[in-house]
């Protein structure tokens, strides 16, 4: 395990609050997430940092000089990461953006082109990455705003809930299902599944298992550590069939047609999140928001806790125990 700048701040949190539960009402988070993230830093450097009592927590002697230490680096990263900001800002106007979805068609390339008619003279710049990866360079000041999937993200500083995006399923153009305009999902029962490991393959990973996984049945799923967009000539090969979101049917790709994707009636989707760090004083970013929230109202407060794990995956069973 890495020691990630969110660990400190959940161990910090717990100190100053004095108990894991003001700890996650202040950070809008479970309290298992802050046991959590408490637990592994313990399991990391291989002491306890409190002790449990029915009055709160309190520091060991360890975590006494852990937590010194702790406070330093996260102020020198506060520090270095306002003076980023700074000099960026100077440079002139502009905003990085994070995403890892398709830019072909869909939501984001529409909000994207309403912002450059807005805002014809400002400068962005897009980044790709894994949900991780994204959420890491917002904590470093690298970017300014991460478009990723809701489902299980812990982000304790501003998000704001966007779009959904329906599942779709990938077929080969022979396949016997391609004649169908809309599949549910125990017609795909009998299906060998091509998953990606990057995002966002396994949250859609996660709703095979939960649409399919029912008593002793379990999904065939052959799993490759590549992009979605790399899998699909796969599926032209009748290697194979995928799930994907319906901003990739904007990628045309010969032997290969998409159907939209229904549970019990209803749309499976994906649903989007923005994500930012509240301290960020940058213009463009608070013009990009303003925008975000009138195309798409804020269902959820920023402080509020966590959407339990049905939220994130509209049309499918809650997958977890």
């Amino acid at each position: 395990m890495t020691i990630e700048t969110r660990h400190l701040r959940y161990a910090i949190a717990a100190l100053e609050q004095g108990s894991i539960r003001k700890a996650a009402l202040k950070l809008g988070v479970r309290q298992m997430t802050v046991v959590r993230h408490i637990e592994a830093l313990e399991n990391h450097v291989g002491y306890s940092l409190f002790t449990r009592r029915r009055d709160g927590v309190h520091l060991t002697d360890d975590g006494t000089t852990f937590m010194q230490a702790a406070r330093r680096i996260l102020q020198d990263m506060e520090s270095l990461t306002a003076h980023t900001r700074s000099s960026r800002h100077k440079r002139g106007e502009r905003i990085a953006i994070g995403f890892y979805t398709s830019l072909s068609t869909g939501n984001l390339r529409a909000t994207l082109t309403e912002l450059r008619s807005r805002y014809p003279d400002l400068q962005w710049r897009l980044v790709g990455g894994t949900r991780r990866e994204l959420l890491a360079a917002l904590e470093r000041g690298h970017i300014d705003i991460a478009i990723v999937t809701a489902g299980e993200l812990n982000w304790p500083e501003g998000s704001l809930p966007l779009w959904p995006e329906r599942c779709i399923a990938v077929l080969p153009a022979k396949h016997p299902l391609a004649g169908e305009a809309v599949l549910e999902w125990i017609m795909l029962k009998k299906e060998r599944f091509l998953v990606s490991s990057l995002d966002p393959g396994q949250e859609l990973t996660r709703i095979v298992r939960a649409c399919l996984g029912r008593g002793s049945h379990h999904p065939t799923l052959i799993e490759h550590d590549i992009p979605l967009a790399s899998l699909r000539p796969f599926v032209s090969e009748d290697r194979g069939i995928m799930i994907d979101c319906e901003s990739s049917t904007g990628e045309t790709l010969p032997g290969v047609v998409y159907r939209e994707l229904r549970f019990e009636n209803a749309p499976s989707e994906l649903r989007f999140t923005a994500c930012w760090l509240r301290s960020n004083p940058s213009r463009p970013l608070a013009s990009f928001l303003s925008l975000l929230r009138e195309r798409y109202p804020d269902l959820i407060p920023p402080t509020s806790p966590e959407p339990p794990a049905h939220d994130a995956v509209s049309g499918t069973p809650d997958p977890s125990p």
